[in-house]
C-alpha cells in the first residue's frame, strides 16, 4: 500500500552515520543498505494514511525509538511490510508488520528474485543480518524471517527452484527446521545444507550463524566457508555442533 512505500521512504531519507556505521559493523555494506531499502525511525512518523492496526501496535510511533526498517517484499518489489530492529544490540527489539499474510513477504525476497530465476535455486536464512554477508557471495539469498518456510514461500519455490539451501542457525529450533524440510520435501527438491560452525566469539558465546561468522572471519574466509560448506543433507552435521 501506498502508505507503507511513503514510510520506507522517509525511513529512508532520516538515515545518518552513526546508523550507517552500526550497520557496517554487522556486516550490511553501503551497497547493501542502498539496494535493501533500509531506513531508520526515532520515533516520529510522517503523516499518512496509515492502517489502524499499525498506528496501534506501535503506539503512533512511540514505540519506534530508534529503529532500523527493513523493507519487507513480495517477489515483484511491492513493499508489503516492515521489520523494525533496535539498533542497540542489548536490547534485542524487533517486529515484524506484514500487511497480507497470503503472499510471501520476506526480506530480500525481490532482490533475489532474478538470481532465483536464472539458477533455479535458493539459498534460506533467518533474518537480515544473516542476509547481509551470505547474500554478497550467494545473491538469491531470502531471509525468511524465522525458521520455518511458510506455505506461501514454498508455493513460490515450487513455481521457480529446483534446488534449496537451508542455512539457517545452528541451533535447535534451525537444525529441527532444517531436517523437517528435507524430511517433507526432499523428493520435490533437491535440499542441500549449509551448516555454520560454532566458534567462540569475544563476548563468550558461540557463534550459530553467518553474522557471528562474519564477525569473526570477514568476508573472505566466509565466501569460502560458504562455496566448500553446502553438503547434500543427507551427508550433513545436522544434530551436531558442526
Amino acid at each position: 500500500m501506498a502508505w507503507l512505500d511513503e514510510l520506507a521512504q522517509y525511513a529512508r531519507s532520516l538515515m545518518n552515520e552513526r546508523v550507517i556505521e552500526s550497520l557496517n559493523v554487522r556486516g550490511c555494506s553501503d551497497e547493501q543498505i542502498r539496494d535493501y531499502g533500509i531506513g531508520y525511525l526515532k520515533r516520529t512518523l510522517p503523516p499518512l494514511d496509515y492502517d489502524p492496526e499499525f498506528m496501534e501496535r506501535y503506539k503512533a510511533g512511540s514505540k519506534l525509538d530508534d529503529v532500523y526498517v527493513f523493507p519487507l517484499t513480495n517477489t515483484v518489489g511491492d513493499v508489503r511490510g516492515l521489520q523494525f530492529r533496535a539498533v542497540d544490540r542489548a536490547q534485542r527489539y524487533y517486529s515484524d508488520f506484514i500487511l497480507d499474510a497470503g503472499e510471501p513477504v520476506l526480506f530480500g525476497l525481490a532482490q533475489a528474485m532474478p538470481h532465483i530465476w536464472a539458477t533455479e535455486s535458493v539459498t534460506l536464512v533467518e533474518g537480515a543480518f544473516d542476509l547481509f554477508p551470505v547474500q554478497r557471495h550467494v545473491p538469491a539469498t531470502v531471509a525468511t524471517l524465522t525458521a520455518r518456510v511458510v506455505g506461501p514461500l514454498l508455493s513460490t519455490l515450487r513455481r521457480t527452484c529446483k534446488r534449496i539451501v537451508i542455512a539457517y542457525d545452528n541451533d535447535g529450533t534451525g537444525q529441527k527446521t532444517g531436517v523437517s524440510f528435507y524430511k517433507e520435501h526432499g523428493d520435490e527438491f533437491q535440499v542441500e545444507d549449509l551448516h555454520w560452525d560454532k566458534r567462540p566469539m569475544p563476548n563468550g558465546k558461540m557463534s550459530k550463524d553467518p553474522g557471528d561468522l562474519w564477525e569473526l572471519w570477514g568476508d573472505e574466509r566466509l565466501g569460502k566457508f560458504i562455496r566448500e560448506g553446502v553438503k547434500p543433507f543427507t551427508q550433513s552435521k545436522r544434530g551436531s555442533d558442526g
